[in-house]
């Protein structure tokens, strides 16, 4: 939503103002201690030895040793883009184009990036190149890398459907090791456009914030 709204918040005096943010500040710092504490724990977590799966790329196939490059962390972006369809997710590619402008930020401190999908990797080129992406992206349709970590699933009623999320890797040894994964909301952690937007007035203005009466609001995949 683009057009101005016309609820807006009480309008006060300085002292109300710098008062109600000190409060607001005081609340946001025990939110910031807790995820640190949450974060202590991430770096607690025992790891799991990976099968060193063999991906479809742009040029032949891949291993997944092979997209830690020289580094020795991965970071993986399962992004949803079924096998018959003909686009990636509008929520993951929404996701992708969050990602830092300059990912060599990343790799300059030993992390590298990539993204895996169950699409032929036809199909993930012809996305790419359209999107104008410039991330490794490669196929698991070869593999069952989607299963067995349950990216690709099946429901009660026997329908296939799609997880997004995020894969962390360590490789040690030259073994890969998984050391953390997140889906649903535990996604958002790297999305800036979601965090800037929580913090002006209206929030992202979707359907499930609490917000006061006026507030604008929409379906959230609306």
């Amino acid at each position: 939503m683009t057009s101005q709204p016309s609820a807006a918040p009480e309008v006060v005096d300085r002292a109300r103002f710098d008062a109600a943010l000190a409060r607001q500040i005081q609340d946001e710092k025990e939110v910031t201690r807790h995820n640190d504490r949450v974060s202590a724990g991430r770096r607690r977590l025992p790891m799991l030895e990976v099968e060193n799966y063999k991906f479809a790329g742009p040029d032949g196939p891949v291993r997944l040793t092979d997209l830690f490059g020289d580094t020795y962390l991965l970071v993986v972006q399962n992004v949803m883009f079924g096998p018959d369809w003909d686009a990636a997710c509008p929520r993951c590619t929404w996701a992708v184009d969050n990602l830092p402008s300059n990912m060599g930020r990343l790799t300059d401190i030993g992390i590298a990036f990539a993204m895996i999908s169950h699409a032929p990797i036809e199909k993930l080129n012809a996305w790419r190149t359209r999107q104008g992406w410039i991330h490794r992206w490669v196929s698991s349709g070869p593999t069952t890398y989607h299963r067995d970590f349950g990216w690709t699933d099946t429901d009660e009623n026997g329908e296939t459907f799609w997880r997004p999320g995020y894969s962390y890797y360590l490789l040690k040894d030259d073994t890969p090791y998984l050391t953390y994964a997140t889906t649903g909301r535990g996604t958002e952690a790297i999305f800036p456009v979601s965090h800037i937007r929580d913090r002006t007035v209206y929030g992202r203005q979707q359907d499930w914030e609490d917000s006061p009466d006026g507030w604008p609001q929409q379906p959230t995949y609306g």
